[in-house]
């Protein structure tokens, strides 16, 4: 599996087939991940405020996806700043969870190498 696809799934860096999230996915923790992948053991967080740097990766996602389209509705389409900022806030709200899960994501795959090897594969053994 090559990094963007392990990135975009949410797996793990380190053997890219175990799961990031816990499933099945809750509006009341969007962030619950489990300790260590089950494949390879990988610790998913390292140390206490690791993901951090996702926080800048979420927003530089966001302005991308927010500010894009309510330009080319203003700009583009004459629309008032009212009307098109309707528009940004339905567009945040539908991806604020899908961000979130993306941003942790690639801010893990940037800071853990990728082993290509399962927990107690033949190579381990």
């Amino acid at each position: 599996m090559n990094i963007l696809k392990s990135i975009l799934q949410y797996h793990c860096p380190g053997c890219r087939s175990g799961k990031l999230f816990n499933e099945p996915f809750e509006f009341s923790n969007p962030l619950d991940m489990p300790e260590r992948c089950p494949n390879c053991q990988q610790h998913f967080e390292p140390e206490p405020g690791f993901y951090f740097g996702a926080m800048f990766i979420s927003y530089g996602l966001s302005a991308i996806l927010l500010l894009v389209p309510a330009l080319i509705l203003v700009l583009g389409y004459d629309w008032s700043a009212t009307r098109a900022m309707l528009v940004v806030v339905a567009i945040g709200a539908i991806s604020f969870f899908r961000i979130l899960r993306l941003s942790r994501s690639i801010w893990i795959h940037i800071n853990v190498k990728y082993e290509g090897k399962a927990f107690g594969s033949p190579e381990e053994v």
